[in-house]
């Protein structure tokens, strides 16, 4: 299976990415929103959303991965959403072009999470994929978001800390890096990269 990195309506890069490919997860930041049509594609290839998607776009589109599915098969569970470290510039740009480009929701609430985090330690996947990542792989990557204080970071946090899968796949930090913590292999992807792994 292909796993792919933030795409921001890059679509011709993601096509081709997909091309040849039997299944793939993107894990958000598609690019959903922004006035661009999602491509029509395979059920074979899917995305979570990211903090630059719009939710309520997202579950339009039978491609889209709803946050907390679990793939018993492959063992791989998916979370969407993250906080916007740039929302009052999106706000603000808003406010000026009349375009919608940040979403209230682009975090899933507590108790969603809550219920997100209580599936999570039932299912002890294998393979983690999501768009941000717990605060100690944001910190070997030194990423500006860090120490970003979101709903999203916090209860990646915890699911991290219940259950260490084998793999954990993100992007939104805009970093290509692959790093061994506590017996769990982060891999960070970056724009329109990505990594075949068999599952």
């Amino acid at each position: 299976m292909r796993f792919i990195g933030d795409v921001h309506g890059k679509f011709d890069g993601y096509l081709a990415l997909i091309q040849g490919v039997n299944k793939s997860i993107q894990v958000g930041d598609m690019g959903i929103g922004f006035g661009l049509r999602f491509p029509k594609v395979s059920m074979d290839h899917r995305f979570i959303r990211g903090n630059h998607d719009n939710p309520n776009s997202c579950a339009k589109i039978e491609n889209w991965i709803k946050d907390g599915t679990f793939f018993e098969e492959e063992s791989i569970f998916c979370v969407g959403g993250a906080w916007s470290i740039d929302w009052e510039w999106r706000q603000n740009m808003e406010m000026m072009t009349g375009r919608k480009i940040w979403w209230p929701n682009e975090e899933c609430s507590v108790i969603k999470l809550q219920k997100i985090i209580d599936y999570y330690e039932k299912c002890k996947p294998e393979i983690v994929v999501s768009h941000d990542c717990p605060v100690i792989m944001a910190h070997e990557i030194h990423s500006q978001h860090e120490w970003d204080k979101s709903k999203t970071r916090q209860a990646l946090d915890r699911m991290f800390e219940i259950h260490h899968p084998d793999m954990w796949i993100h992007g939104h930090h805009h970093v290509n890096k692959v790093v061994d913590i506590e017996g769990t292999r982060f891999i960070a992807l970056d724009e329109l990269r990505f990594v075949d792994i068999n599952v």
